[in-house]
């Protein structure tokens, strides 16, 4: 949409040039590894793509966004069969909401109708609640994941992760009004939703399952852990809206981070770069110090300190696994 404030962000960047640093180098820290598994993986995939989306175009993104890769990279020590899970859920993420059955509803019915689905398949409603109807042709996709967590997991690891896809759509629907309105957000209007948006949260309640352990509920009112989440997702927000910025610009979209900070700011281009790989420095070392702090937290309880280990590998082989996707 050629609003006055995307013209004049477009005429901003004119002319301008993308440096970036070498980014490998921030990442230098933390695990890089694929699973082994990543072959099997994408013979997996490449079967339920065919089994269970229909139509071409559909089938046509889900290959090019290379979920065998997202997975085998963001979780290179998790089994198989958990991979087949967060892939199967990432899956849902991507397509879920491209066929909308019935036009004539609104984004906010459909997400609602969703979340039913969704509930009922987690093994959240009372036994007699019968199955809801699927607002979306891809919607459906949710079961083959939930068949999974409902047997692995615990009803507040479900409920859990149920919360997170639920901010994760009503950021969804803010971040639509501003596309639609062609609105450029202030810094904190952005990242307002922009960390729901990112989906990162409901990866991140996935974390324990992944990792193969199940924490106490006191773990996750530690503050180490609500920063851990929190850093975490900042730092994939930034990388991810930096390098992608060239492809936004190319299709006159200017909803992320470098545009929204240059609006506000009225810096140049590599003004911005440089003050967002500070920001994402800082959340590299911030997200450290939550998972040292998180360990030192459950010293001496030797099982408990095994499984928070476990935990935390996960959160930094993420960190790797999404510079690599992106």
């Amino acid at each position: 949409m050629s609003t006055p404030a995307a013209i004049q962000m477009a005429a901003r960047f004119k002319g301008q040039t993308l440096r970036l640093p070498n980014l490998k180098q921030l990442l230098a820290k933390w695990p890089n590894t694929m699973s082994p598994h990543y072959e099997e993986l994408k013979e997996i995939i490449e079967e339920k793509i065919i089994e269970w989306i229909s139509d071409e175009q559909s089938r046509t993104k889900a290959r090019h966004v290379n979920l065998a890769f997202f997975c085998a990279s963001w979780y290179p020590y998790i089994t198989l069969d958990r991979l087949e899970t967060i892939f199967r859920y990432s899956l849902f993420l991507f397509l879920w909401d491209d066929i909308i059955e019935d036009s004539s509803i609104s984004v906010r019915t459909v997400q609602q109708q969703a979340l039913k689905y969704m509930e009922y398949h987690l093994g959240l409603c009372s036994s007699s609640t019968p199955e809801p109807p699927c607002p979306t042709k891809y919607c459906s996709l949710f079961q083959h994941c939930a068949l999974a967590l409902r047997t692995e997991c615990t009803v507040v690891q479900r409920r859990r992760f149920l919360k997170q896809i639920k901010e994760y759509m009503a950021g969804c629907e803010v971040e639509q009004e501003y596309v639609l309105s062609g609105k450029i957000p202030s810094l904190k209007e952005y990242w307002d939703h922009r960390l729901y948006t990112s989906s990162v949260w409901t990866y991140c309640a996935l974390a324990d399952y992944m990792a193969g352990v199940n924490l106490p509920e006191e773990i996750y009112e530690m503050a180490e852990v609500k920063t851990l989440w929190l850093e975490q997702n900042r730092h994939i927000v930034i990388l991810n809206d930096i390098m992608s910025f060239k492809k936004e610009i190319d299709k006159s979209s200017f909803h992320s981070l470098i545009p929204v900070v240059s609006n506000e700011t009225g810096a140049d281009l590599d003004t911005v770069i440089a003050s967002l790989i500070k920001s994402l420095v800082a959340a590299g070392d911030n997200l450290e110090k939550a998972l040292d702090g998180l360990v030192a937290r459950v010293k001496g309880d030797v099982e408990l300190e095994t499984a928070v280990q476990k935990y935390a590998v996960g959160f930094r082989t993420n960190m790797t696994g999404n510079y690599w996707w992106s």
